[in-house]
Formats: structure tokens, sequence, C-alpha cells
């Protein structure tokens, strides 16, 4: 705002008074040929961010207002892109609760220094969780490098992490620098670290702590930046608590914990991740989108996924491989470990299982659907015979998921003007999500 200071009915400071109550982020430069001393004091502490005399000088105007204005655009910036970050993370990971939940905590901490620490069974996640933190990071365009502690034998591992130098040992020809110093500025990612030989845990310690380190056969030490993301598949604080593992190294490497959950702690989230994965890999192919079958989703919905997130994946890029225009419960089962099959509950009777959150079913017609509290999507067509209405529904539902609820892009894809899109949707009770309004009544 640009205001004068002698005005009539009310005065330069009272308007500031009034525009901190109603709009205190708005900045307030004053335009005046009055130079009072104690009235621009007062109007200084009242937060007024600028004086331009009059005759006005354009020049020094727009620099006034370029100034006041600079902090507020980039708080809107800064605002900006934590819901760009949320939103990004979000798709990564899913939506359902146990996943939104991941996705905050990860969103929080990516843009700090912190060390990270994650906990979860294999194929839960972890590395990937890793790579996209750090693409998060301010990090971003420095190096991730993946350490794998366990696999690392004994007399190379010090080596490996710190370097050495030419004549350190034998057949130590060249100086050759460490993974950590390739990690400089970037992140380093310690996998599997609850199998760190615990004659490394001792020098890893030092290096957390102060990002100093000695290459093999030198006794010059070298500082670095790094951030450091470690994950593990048993509990680390269990582990140090019993004596596997350091108790101070712990301590260090967890300055934040990010526990992922098995998939078979989190069903809700197995066909989601499903149809995600089967949206990438027929993208990857090149060839039309198969549709999951009741059978199918039932099997996909009960087995216990031992593997985790890392065996569904792999079922679902192999079923795609060799299914057809549809994928069947038999598709699945011959990708899926024997002993997974006969440990899975019920594979006929989905009609009425209830899934944590979601409701997965069938409706009137016996065709499979996922619905939750505000909305219900159908997995594959309504079977014939069916009206045209309830086709071009379940296309524009279909649209909707496959374009995470953009609906200007799944307008696009159908080769629909925009508007005439907004009204279809409109007529079938579709939100602007992506989901169908429920009649409860």
């Amino acid at each position: 705002m640009i205001s004068d200071i002698r005005m009539p009915v009310m005065d330069g400071l009272e308007l500031a008074e009034h525009l901190k109550m109603i709009s205190p982020e708005t900045p307030l430069i004053f335009c005046t040929a009055y130079t009072e001393t104690n009235y621009l004091l007062k109007a200084i502490e009242m937060g007024v961010s600028a004086f331009v005399r009059k005759p006005v000088d354009t020049d020094e105007l727009l620099e006034a207002i370029s100034k006041a204005a600079l902090p507020l655009i980039q708080k809107h910036a800064i605002d900006g892109l934590s819901d760009e970050l949320m939103a990004s993370m979000k798709i990564y990971m899913g939506s359902t609760p146990a996943q939104k939940a991941i996705a905050e905590q990860a969103v929080r901490v990516a843009k700090t220094s912190f060390n990270i620490l994650l906990q979860g069974e294999t194929g839960t996640g972890k590395s990937r969780l890793a790579t996209i933190i750090h693409s998060l990071s301010p990090r971003r365009d420095a190096p991730f490098i993946t350490v794998q502690t366990g696999a690392m034998p004994l007399n190379l591992a010090e080596s490996e992490l710190f370097g050495h130098i030419k004549g350190s040992f034998t057949g130590a020809d060249r100086n050759r620098i460490g993974l950590l110093e390739a990690a400089d500025g970037g992140t380093i990612f310690l996998d599997d670290i609850e199998s760190c030989p615990k004659e490394l845990q001792a020098k890893l310690l030092y290096f957390v702590e102060n990002k100093r380190f000695m290459q093999l056969g030198s006794k010059v030490e070298k500082k670095i930046d790094v951030r450091i993301i470690s994950a593990s598949n048993r509990n680390l604080k269990d582990e140090s608590l019993s004596g596997n593992f350091r108790e101070d190294l712990y301590y260090r490497l967890a300055d934040t914990t990010i526990k992922l959950p098995p998939l078979r702690e989190t069903r809700d989230a197995i066909i989601p991740l499903a149809l995600k994965f089967l949206r990438e890999t027929c993208d990857e192919l090149g060839t039309s989108l198969p549709f999951l079958d009741e059978n199918a989703c039932a099997t996909l919905s009960s087995l216990p996924w031992s593997g985790n997130i890392r065996q569904l994946k792999s079922v679902i890029r192999r079923a795609v491989l060799n299914a057809g225009s549809i994928i069947t419960a038999e598709d699945i089962a011959i990708h899926t470990d024997f002993e997974d099959i006969q440990a899975a509950s019920s594979q006929s009777d989905f009609k009425d299982m209830k899934i944590n959150s979601q409701y997965i079913g069938t409706d009137s017609t016996n065709c499979v659907s996922i619905t939750d509290s505000a909305q219900t999507f159908l997995l594959v067509p309504p079977p014939f015979p069916c009206s045209l209405d309830k086709l071009e529904r379940w296309a524009f539902e279909q649209a909707l998921r496959y374009c995470d609820g953009k609906r200007m892009k799944a307008a696009s894809m159908l080769g629909m003007n925009y508007y005439t899109f907004r009204r279809r949707l409109e007529k079938h009770g579709i939100t602007e999500g992506g989901g169908v309004e429920v009649n409860h009544e």
C-alpha cells in the first residue's frame, strides 16, 4: 500500500494502525512531503516499510516497492515450494493415512541437515525414500551415494569408505578417494547399517560426529560436508541395548527416525500401490493399461507380502508382461511364492471384504470397486448390458485416477473440451479430486 500522510478524516498513522490489524503482512510506504521527525519515527515503530519524498522520483518509488515486497515474495515462494514438495512426496509415497504421515515427516526433515535413520523390514521402500529425501533437500544437485555396509569385506571396508593413499597396502598403486569423500556436498546412504562390522563402527562414529576422517595410510585429516541417511532392517535401538551395535553411534545417526511399516499392516495401500506399479510398468513398456479383475484384487489384498512393496512391484511387473487386457487371480498367483498363496486368507470371497480404512467389494453388477467414506472407484468396466451414461461415468473416473485428479489433463487425454468435461463431471456427481459423491440415503 502506498499512501500520503496528511489526509482528511484519517492520517497516515491511523491508516498504519488499521492496516496492521486487518492485513499485518501488507507493506506500507508513505509518499509525502511531511518531514516532522517525531511523526516519522513513530511511523517506523509501527512498521512502515519506507518513505518516498514528494515530488516523487519514479525510480526511487520502484526501488522502495521492490525492497518492501521482497520478504513477502520470498515467503510465498517458500510456502509454495513446501506445498509442491508435499504434493510430490504424496505422489511417490501414496495417499493412505500411514503413507501421508511418512510423507509429511520426510518433507519436514528433507529441508534440514539432520541425520536420518530409516527403519523397516526388507522391501518396505527405505532406499527409495532415502533417494526421495535427497531429491527434496537443498543438496539435490550434489551426489547421492549408497554404501552397502554389510556387504563390504572387513579388510576392504575402511579403504572403500575413507579411501587410501599410494603404498598404504599391497596393491595400492595410486591414491584413491573413498565413498564418503565422493559424496562431499551431498548425501551418503548407509544401507543395512545394523550389519556394519564393530571394528568399523568406532571410525564411523568419529566421522559422524566431526565430519573428519583420514585416508588409509595418511596422517592428514580431511573434512567434508555430507548428510547421512542410514537404513536398518532391525530396531537399531534394541540392537544397541543388546550390545550388537554401538549405542553412541546409534544416537548420532538417529537425529530423526522414520519407521516404514510392513505392507501387511497397511493393507489399504495394497491396491493403490498395485495400480501405481501397473501404470508405471505400462508407461515403461508403452502398452495400454490392463484391468485388475475382482479375484486378482482379492488375491493381492489378502496375501501376506513377506517381501513387502518390493515383492508387490515385482509381481505386478511380471503379471503385466504375461497377461492380456485383464489381469486375473491366476496371473497374480503364478508370479507369487506358493507359501504366500497358501498363507493368504480367502481369495474367492472378495465381496464385503474390509481392509483397514477402505472398503473393497462388489456392486450390484458384480463389478469390483474400492470405496471409502467419500468416494467409489470401479476397477473394471461395468459389464453389459449397461447404459452409456454408466460407461461414460466409469471412463471419467478412470481418466481422473490416471491423471491424479487433474481435470484439465484428464479432459485432454479424453480429447474433450475442458468446459464440456467439467459439465459432464457435474452431471455424473464426480468431485474435483476424481472421487464420486456417495448418496447415503
